[in-house]
C-alpha cells in the first residue's frame, strides 16, 4: 500500500455533528492501537487482534506522519501477534534487488536526514579523542550499517598522521539475518579502496554473532587499541551482560553508543511501543520538513523505517527488553566520558548547513542529543572501559 495515499473516509454516521478531521482519526486510531498493545501485554491476544482488524479500516496509510507511523506499527503488531515465533527472514535469502533497494533507501536517508551523520561524526570524534594517538585502532562494530562512518575515521587518521603510518582494523559483528554476504563484501571493498587511496593500512573482517564463538576475538585483537561501537538495541537483551564482559576481557579502551528513542526496550510492552511510535513520528516529521520528494520518502519508509519498526515490535513481543542502558554500563564498571566540545561544534556545523531550521542539539549528562523541535531523534554517549 502506498504510504502517501489519502486516508479512506470513515464509516458513515447517522447524524454527524461535523465532518471528522485528520486529528479525530489520528487520536482515535492511536488510542485503539495503544489499547491493542495493552491487551497484548496482558496476554489477551485475541482481543488485541480484533482491535487491529478494526484498525485496518480506520488506519490506512495516510499523508500525516502520525497516521503513517501508526499504520506501520499497527501492521507490525498484527504480524507479531499472528506469528509470534516468526523471525526476520535471513538476509542470505534476500535477492540482489532487495539489497539494492535497502542500500538505496539507506543512502537517501543519509543524504536527507542529519541523524546518521550526527551519530557517525560524534562517535568517530569520540574514538579520535581517546585513541587518536595509537599506532593501530581496532573497531569492533555491533551495527556496521554500510560502514561509511569508518571511512570518516580513516580520513581523519590520515590527516593526523601524515608522516607516520597508523593502521585501522574494523571487525563487524553481525548476524546472517541483518547483513547479506554481498553487502559485507561491498563494505569490505569500499573501505579497502578508500584506505588504499589514503595510504592507511586497513583490515576488515566479519564475525557471525549467531555461529561464532566470540572469544576468538581475543586472538585477533591482541595489542590493538580497541574501540567498540555498541548502539542501544544492537544485541539481544539477554546477551548484553556477556557482551559487556567480553568487551572488558578484550581490553577495550572505549565504548561508543547511539541511542534512538525506538531502540529503548526497558519499558513494559505497551509503553515501549508508544514511545517508539512517538520517536518515529518525530523522524517522519523532520523528513517531511526537509521537503523530501514523496517517492523518495516512500522508499525510505518502506525499506529503512518500516523494517526497523518491524524489528522493534517483534523484539518487544518476544519479551526482549533492553535494560536501562546507562545504568547497565555503569554497573558493569564502565565510566562515562564527556563528549568533547569539538564534537559538539562539529554537530552544530552540520545542522547549520541544513535547508530547514528545527533541528537542535542538547548536551546532557555528558552525552550529545539531537532533537527535531520537541522530540528526541538520537543521542551519542561514550564510555571508558
Amino acid at each position: 500500500m502506498d504510504p502517501h495515499m489519502p486516508s479512506s473516509p470513515p464509516f458513515p454516521q447517522p447524524f454527524p455533528k461535523k465532518p471528522p478531521t485528520d486529528d479525530d482519526t489520528s487520536s482515535g486510531g492511536v488510542d485503539q492501537l495503544a489499547q491493542a498493545a495493552k491487551l497484548a501485554e496482558a496476554g489477551d491476544v485475541f482481543a488485541a487482534r480484533q482491535i487491529l482488524a478494526r484498525l485496518n479500516h480506520r488506519l490506512p496509510a495516510a499523508p500525516t506522519p502520525l497516521l503513517r507511523s501508526a499504520f506501520y506499527f499497527k501492521e507490525a503488531l498484527r504480524v507479531a501477534l499472528s506469528s509470534p515465533t516468526t523471525t526476520t527472514a535471513a538476509s542470505t535469502n534476500s535477492t540482489p534487488l532487495d539489497l539494492l533497494l535497502k542500500l538505496t533507501a539507506y543512502k537517501a536517508f543519509s543524504d536527507l536526514s542529519p541523524v546518521l551523520h550526527f551519530a557517525h561524526f560524534t562517535c568517530v570524534q569520540a574514538v579520535l579523542d581517546e585513541l587518536g594517538a595509537a599506532p593501530c585502532i581496532h573497531v569492533l562494530d555491533f551495527d556496521i550499517g554500510v560502514g561509511e562512518q569508518w571511512a570518516s575515521l580513516m580520513h581523519d587518521l590520515a590527516q593526523r598522521h601524515t608522516h607516520t603510518g597508523v593502521a585501522l582494523k574494523v571487525t563487524a559483528l553481525v548476524s546472517t539475518a541483518s547483513h547479506h554476504p554481498i553487502e559485507l563484501q561491498l563494505i569490505h571493498d569500499s573501505l579497502s579502496s578508500f584506505a588504499a587511496e589514503l595510504g592507511v593500512p586497513f583490515r576488515f573482517a566479519a564475525f557471525d554473532l549467531n555461529a561464532t564463538d566470540l572469544t576468538g576475538l581475543l586472538a585477533v585483537t591482541a595489542g590493538d587499541a580497541i574501540a567498540v561501537h555498541l548502539p542501544v538495541g544492537s544485541v539481544h537483551a539477554p546477551a548484553v551482560p556477556s557482551v559487556l564482559h567480553l568487551v572488558r576481557r578484550l581490553g577495550a579502551k572505549l565504548v561508543v553508543s547511539v541511542d534512538r528513542g525506538c531502540d529503548r526496550g526497558d519499558q513494559p510492552f505497551a509503553a515501549h511501543l508508544l514511545q517508539a511510535l512517538q520517536s518515529t513520528v518525530f523522524l517522519l516529521e523532520s523528513l517531511d520538513a526537509m521537503g523530501t520528494d514523496s517517492d523518495v520518502a516512500a522508499k525510505i519508509e518502506r525499506f529503512w523505517v518500516q523494517p526497523k519498526i518491524d524489528e522493534c515490535v517483534r523484539a518487544a513481543a518476544a519479551g526482549d527488553r533492553t535494560p536501562p542502558w546507562r545504568a547497565t554500563l555503569a554497573s558493569a564498571g564502565f565510566v562515562p566520558v564527556q563528549v568533547s566540545s569539538f564534537a559538539e561544534a562539529q554537530a552544530e556545523s552540520l545542522l547549520k548547513k541544513l535547508p530547514v531550521r528545527g533541528f537542535r542539539l542538547e548536551r546532557r549528562a555528558g552525552s550529545l542529543f539531537l532533537h527535531w523541535q520537541r522530540g528526541e531523534l538520537a543521542s551519542v554517549s561514550a564510555w571508558r572501559c
